[in-house]
């Protein structure tokens, strides 16, 4: 990705509450958010931003690395984005719900 594009998601996700700090590494954007668990609405929001204004056929994948969260920029439908939920969100609650019907809830 170019430093323009770079530079607009920037001055974008600025302007979302949360985001402690932000790192570009080879294209990568890292994120080191306040609460974890907002990390699904930055997704998607983040995703909304890149698809409206930078690339229409392009998406956004996110991944947990440690503490932080990574943000690819990709081509196409090669997202992991699924609807309105994000992939990640869905497989999280499937394991919760596993976790919950083995211990009886």
């Amino acid at each position: 990705m170019n430093t323009k594009n770079q530079r607009q998601i920037v001055i974008f996700f600025q302007g979302i509450d949360g985001i402690k700090r932000h790192e570009w590494t080879h294209g990568t954007l890292y994120l080191k958010l306040e609460n974890d668990r907002d990390c699904d609405f930055i997704h998607a929001e983040i995703r909304k931003f890149y698809k409206g204004y930078i690339n229409a056929e392009g998406g956004v994948n996110m991944y947990a690395v440690g503490d932080e969260f990574a943000f690819d920029f990709v081509e196409g439908d090669k997202d992991n984005y699924v609807g309105e939920e994000p992939l990640d969100s869905i497989v999280d609650t499937m394991l919760d719900l596993e976790a919950d019907s083995k211990e009886g809830k």
